[in-house]
Order: C-alpha cells, then structure tokens, then sequence
C-alpha cells in the first residue's frame, strides 16, 4: 500500500527504482500547493496593514470636496490603524506625507468641533512632521481662526451675563444716590455697600469673557443695593424719631370777664405818669460814620460748585423731557429724576459747610452721570430694535457700551483698563471722543509715573488725532482736573 501511495503502480519491490519518477511526477502538485499557500499565509499580514492609506486618500479627497463628515469617518478610521504621522511612510506603491491630524482638524472645525479641532492641530504640531511639510503654514492659519472663533463664541456666552452686571451696578448707583439723599452717609449700612460697590466695579472692568466674574459682580451690585435701601431706611427713621423744635406762637389776648366792661370816658382827669428827670449832659464823644447795612453774603468755592453742578443737572433733567417725549420708560425716570433734584436742591439750601456743599457737588454730578447713561441705553436700545440684523449697527452699540465702560473705568481710577477699551475702541474705528478720553488717562498716568515722558508724549498725539476731528471738543470742569484742562487747552493753542 505504501508503494502504492509512492508511485501509483502495482510493480513489484523490484521495480522500485525504475517508479521513482512517476512518483516524482505525482508528487509534484501537491508540493506547488503548498508553497502557494505559504505565500499567502506570509501575505496576509501586508495586506491586511495596507487599508489605512485607503482611508487617508479617501478621507483628503472628501476634505477638498468639502463633505466633512465622510472626511472625519475615513481620516479617524486610518489614525485608528496609523496613529502617528510621517514625511516618508512607506506604502505598497511608494513613500508619503502622512498627516492624518491635520485634515482631520479641518474636517471637525467645520463641523463645528471648534476645540476638536484644535486637539487635533495640536497633536500633529506634537508630532512633529506637520512642521517639515508645506501644510505648517496652512495649519497655523486654521489654529488662529478657531481661537479667534473661540474668543467670539466666549464673548457672545458672556454678553448676557456682561449686561446683567452693568444693569445691577448702575441700579446701586441710583440707590447710593437715593442714599445719599436720606442723609446716609455716616451709617455702617452704607459704608458697607460702598465697599461691595467698589468691589463690583472692579470685578466688571476685568471680567474680560468670564462669565462668573460677571455673575459675581453682579451679586456684590445687587447686595450694595438692598444695603443702600437699608441705609436710607435707617437714616430716614432716624430723622422721624427726633423730636420736632415747636415753633415759637403769639400770645393770646387775654379774654374778657363776664360783667366786666370798659368806660370810654371819664369825668375824673388821669393822673399823669411823673416826668422823669433830662438826663446830665455827657462830654460829646467823636461820632464815628458806621455803615449799618448788613454784609454781602460770602460764597465759599465748594458752594459755587454745588450750585453749579445742580443747576447742570436740571438742565439736562430739562432738556431730556422735551426731547425723549416718545419714550415713554425714559419720562418715568425723568419725572422720578426730577423729584430728586428737587430734593437736592433743598439740600443744598440747607448746606452750611464745606462738607455738606461737597456731598451735594457729588451727588449732582452722580445723578447727572446716571441721566446720561439711561439716556444712552434708550437710544442704544431703540436702534438695536430698529436694525437688529445690520452690522454696522451692532458694531455702534458695542463701541458706545466700550466707550461707556471706558469712562467708568476712567472716573474710578482704572486707567490701564480705560486705556485698553479705548484702544479696541479707535483699532476699529478712529473716534474723537475715544481719542480724548484716551489722552485724559495717559497724560493722568504720566503724573503718576516716574518717567511720565512718553506717556505725556502719547496723550499730546492723542489730543491732536482728538482735535483734528473734532475742533470743537472741550473737556468738562465737573470730571476733569484743572491741570488736566489747562494742559489740553495748551495743546489746542499750539503751545504743546
């Protein structure tokens, strides 16, 4: 049986020798089937490493034809296979530039995967062949348009939150000024909530597109608020519970006796009252010519100034009923505004010394300061409504609410965060009012500083930039410094 199997033939042992090649012959098949599948076996394992080049082209192809979310699937399937990226990969057909993170970037960055997409750059640059390739420079342009999308999708996150905190702080102003008015001032209430003001403020200038520092500065606004309230509860209670200084009243005739009644004449002639005696001459004494009308009533600088101040304000108080009459938010508050003044205005009548002539200096000025600014927001408002989808109008509204901010920061003495809204403010568009007020901070700055040179340099170029648009600018006496007035003025006259 075993020769049989050998050489397929029945010849004897004998014959042996003369069968071995038709056993070779027989043989020879089987040997060819096995080394094919040799080769196969040694085979698979390249082609089944190949498929991610497939993916890669598949996925770049769909990348340039702009079908991001097939791009996505192909380029994470071949990073699951081939993860790292290459200048020389070797494929069945030749070397490539595989950089797989890259496209992928692309492809999530327009799916909207902002921060995806930055992983993904980040990753390729990490690599480190993304950088001896001519896509670097590619990349580097999609990095800074997702981190300027970034910034733009952080700010709108926080533009509520921004406006919540302006509107609780400039409702805390009001409420110091109601404050104020009440007579407040010296209570532990408002002293308090003037601390949680000033904290607000500050956290407001720096929130920059933090959501949370707005949310706290708006906490700390609307806690200043109920303290002011309470403040001027206080005060106002206390004034009710001293007690009134009666008012001096005339005599009462004395009433008449029943039965009583009086003789119109008499027959008996009156005694008469002895004359007294004249007087002994004195030595006459040298008559001195006295001027008996009395003195002119002597007004102090602080008096002027609280007089003027509110005499400014109710102009304005004037001049914002007669031309706001078609909105009708804006006349409540007028009408409210007007109430105050008035009772300012007793105030002032009232004042009897520096002290008191200064409160009422600042407090004019505060009510004034928050007239403009509702005054402001409803015209702000009003053309937001009208153009809401027109960009150059909503470019307007965020330069008005920069410059606003820019002013607040500037009058609490946050100069550097002044001067930097100011300077988004005229990077956008040049504006004479920006350019100013932009001056105002550095030349401030300089006389803080020990080499106050470049700065008052920069305020100078400020105020001619400012001047040559507008000639007719002035700064106000009531929030600007003398120096500061005469310095400009200088500029204005060529002096400078």
């Amino acid at each position: 049986m075993l020769r049989e199997a050998v050489c397929g033939c029945r010849c004897p042992q004998r014959h042996r020798r003369l069968c071995r090649p038709a056993a070779l012959r027989a043989a020879r098949p089987l040997r060819a089937a096995v080394a094919t599948w040799v080769v196969l076996l040694l085979a698979l394992p390249l082609l089944a490493a190949e498929p991610w080049v497939d993916a890669y082209n598949r996925g770049v192809t769909a990348v340039n034809a702009s079908n991001y979310k097939v791009a996505a699937t192909e380029l994470q399937k071949a990073i699951a296979a081939m993860p790292n990226e290459g200048t020389s990969v070797k494929t069945r057909a030749a070397f490539i530039t595989y950089v797989p993170h890259f496209w992928l970037g692309i492809a999530k960055y327009n799916l909207g995967d902002v921060d995806g997409a930055l992983r993904e750059w980040r990753t390729s640059e990490d690599q480190g062949a993304i950088g001896k390739t001519e896509y670097y420079a590619t990349m580097k342009n999609w990095v800074s348009r997702a981190q300027a999308e970034n910034r733009r999708l952080a700010q709108g996150a926080a533009s509520g939150a921004k406006k919540s905190a302006s509107d609780a702080i400039s409702a805390a102003v009001l409420a110091q000024t109601n404050a104020l008015s009440a007579n407040a001032e010296r209570t532990d209430s408002y002293r308090n909530a003037v601390r949680l003001l000033q904290d607000a403020n500050s956290q407001y200038n720096r929130g920059g597109t933090d959501i949370d520092a707005y949310n706290d500065a708006a906490q700390k606004a609307s806690k200043s608020t109920s303290l002011f309230d309470a403040a001027a509860d206080e005060a106002r209670k206390q004034k009710a519970a001293r007690p009134a200084i009666p008012k001096p009243q005339p005599a009462k005739p004395q009433p008449q006796q029943p039965g009583e009644f009086v003789v119109p004449f008499n027959d008996q002639p009156k005694a008469e009252p002895p004359k007294p005696e004249p007087p002994k001459p004195e030595p006459q004494k040298p008559v001195v010519a006295v001027d008996t009308a009395p003195p002119a009533p002597v007004i102090t600088k602080s008096q002027e100034e609280a007089s003027t101040a509110l005499q400014q304000y109710r102009r304005n108080l004037s001049s914002a009923g007669r031309t706001t009459k078609s909105n009708p938010k804006l006349q409540s508050y007028v009408r409210t505004a007007t109430g105050d003044a008035e009772k300012l205005r007793k105030r002032l009548d009232a004042a009897k010394g520096n002290i008191d002539f200064q409160a009422v200096t600042q407090l004019a000025n505060t009510l004034d300061v928050a007239l403009a600014k509702q005054i402001a927001d409803s015209k702000s408002g009003g053309a937001a409504a009208a153009s809401a989808a027109e960009t150059p109008a909503a470019e307007g509204g965020r330069r008005s609410t920069d410059l606003r901010d820019a002013y607040r920061a500037f009058a609490t003495g946050d100069l550097n965060a002044s001067e930097k809204l100011l300077t988004n403010i005229i990077a956008t568009t040049p504006n004479a009012e920006a350019l100013l007020l932009r001056g105002c901070a550095r030349y401030t700055r300089a006389l803080l500083s020990r080499t106050p040179d470049a700065l008052l340099t920069a305020a100078t170029a400020d105020f001619k930039a400012a001047l040559q648009q507008n000639r007719a600018l002035r700064l106000d006496s009531r929030a600007f410094s003398p120096k500061l007035i005469a310095y400009f003025e200088g500029v204005r006259s060529g002096k400078l």
